[in-house]
């Protein structure tokens, strides 16, 4: 019986080692080996491409003196003969003169009271539409004595006509006339006057447009007799009509145009508005400097206020300027820039940017600070918030919003108005697939030296509304003027 329990505890034995020797294999190691690749953020912070801020916009102005009528009686002025009085105007009031033969000549004169004689050449502009009844209205240039004139005028039967009193002979000489083309007394006309005195003529240059900047007429002429006279006085003259008169200014300089110069180069758009809102006329730049005709409106506007834009070739903004008093032809404007200097992050998940704007509380400059690129393929909803850890001058006016093309409306601002902000994020905007979005600045500092600092989260989402993942991204911007 024992040895028969022996045979079953070896054949038990026997048959575990067999089952060890089958399953060895299961414990044999293989070393295996692995990575990990990090996929992108899909949104990124991008420095922009475009650096250039326009910073300010330094005016020269060679008017001695301008009104646009606004009021009557004109301050400063004197009348001889006629009856003057304040109508509507080409843009607002404009001043109506009717003969009366109390003057000068028989005519009637209404003029500006400063003698001018200590200049041998000057610049004159003024519009004109006739109201009734023929005759000459125009341009009165009258000698220190208050006898002797000359007369620059339109005549009703259709020419501009250059007249002296007292002069040649005791009685009105003309000295010259020309046809105004396409004469209408229904219309407003701008005569620009050029006068300059030497030793042996007082020398006319006389320039006759319509309300569109067309010339219609030109005319030259000189008075040579020995009884000629330096212009004192300029003003009004209507003799045998009642007209009105409106934009009248008295500059060194040809006051038909604006003159720019420190553009950065060609394909910069430059625009003028007046105070009514009217676009006055607008240019592109085909180097570092440009003219901007205003023949139409001389004394923009009604010779307050005003705005002078200025775009890059891209069409966003670079510049707005108010005019703190007015815009007159013959102003020479120098515009200074800066740059943006900009940084981005690791990944690309977060950005500063320092950007120079106008230390001027009438110019403000407009700057792309950083780019938004959605490199996925899907949209996404991108807005700024402003954090209250902010350092924010008092000085500091500024919008800053998301942009996604001169064409299109950026997003409603985060806005700050003399060191506080009224809002405190922008709009939503939609970054669709490949698009790339601007951080965009517009504003200024009152005063210089300045500086802020800005700390923006830079939000995207998902979906709209915060109603899927959304993302943060810290954005410094470092304001300065």
């Amino acid at each position: 019986m024992s040895r028969d329990i022996e045979l079953i505890v070896l054949t038990a034995l026997l048959g575990l080692l067999a089952t060890s020797i089958a399953y060895a294999s299961v414990f044999t190691y293989y070393p295996l080996s692995t990575s990990i690749a990090p996929t992108p953020p899909p949104v990124v912070l991008v420095q922009t491409n475009d650096t250039l801020v326009c910073t300010g916009l330094a005016r020269s102005r060679v008017a001695l003196y301008y009104t646009d009528f606004e009021s009557y009686p004109v301050p400063g002025w004197t009348d001889r003969g006629g009856t003057w009085s304040s109508q509507t105007g080409y843009k607002g009031s404009s001043v109506q003169g009717s003969d009366n033969d109390g003057g000068i000549g028989g005519a009637s004169q209404y003029y500006y009271n400063t003698n001018l004689t200590s200049y041998s050449s000057l610049w004159a502009s003024l519009k004109t539409k006739l109201d009734s009844r023929r005759g000459y209205y125009g341009f009165a240039l009258i000698n220190s004595g208050l006898n002797q004139l000359y007369r620059v005028s339109i005549n009703t039967r259709g020419t501009i006509d250059v007249w002296s009193y007292n002069v040649t002979s005791s009685s009105w000489s003309r000295l010259a006339r020309a046809t105004i083309t396409g004469y209408n007394s229904a219309n407003w006309y701008v005569i620009v006057l050029n006068y300059v005195v030497s030793n042996t003529a007082v020398n006319f240059y006389v320039w006759v447009y319509d309300t569109n900047g067309n010339q219609v007429a030109y005319v030259t002429a000189s008075s040579t007799s020995t009884n000629r006279f330096n212009p004192a006085y300029i003003g009004l003259e209507v003799d045998g009509p009642t007209a009105w008169f409106d934009d009248f200014i008295i500059s060194t300089g040809d006051p038909r145009s604006l003159l720019f110069s420190g553009l950065p180069g060609a394909g910069y758009g430059i625009e003028v508005v007046d105070n009514l809102g009217i676009v006055v006329n607008s240019t592109v730049s085909y180097s570092a400097s440009a003219s901007l005709g205003v023949v139409p409106d001389i004394v923009v506007g009604t010779g307050t206020d005003g705005r002078i834009n200025i775009y890059r070739p891209s069409g966003y903004g670079c510049l707005s300027y108010a005019s703190p008093d007015s815009i007159l032809g013959g102003d020479s404007y120098t515009l200074s820039t800066g740059s943006v200097a900009s940084s981005v992050g690791p990944n690309s998940t977060s950005a500063t940017a320092s950007v120079p704007v106008s230390g001027s509380g009438t110019t403000a400059s407009h700057a792309l600070a950083l780019r938004i690129s959605n490199a996925d393929a899907k949209p996404y909803y991108a807005r700024l918030i402003l954090d209250s850890s902010s350092t924010i001058s008092a000085s500091l006016t500024l919008n800053v919003t998301i942009s996604l093309s001169p064409t299109e409306s950026a997003s409603p601002p985060i806005q700050i108005v003399s060191g506080a902000p009224t809002t405190w994020a922008t709009g939503w905007v939609t970054i669709s697939p490949g698009q790339t979005a601007y951080i965009y600045l517009s504003g200024y500092h009152s005063s210089a030296p300045s500086s802020s600092t800005l700390s923006l989260l830079l939000q995207y989402c998902s979906a709209p509304d915060e109603m899927g993942a959304c993302v943060y991204y810290p954005v410094t911007l470092n304001v300065y003027s």
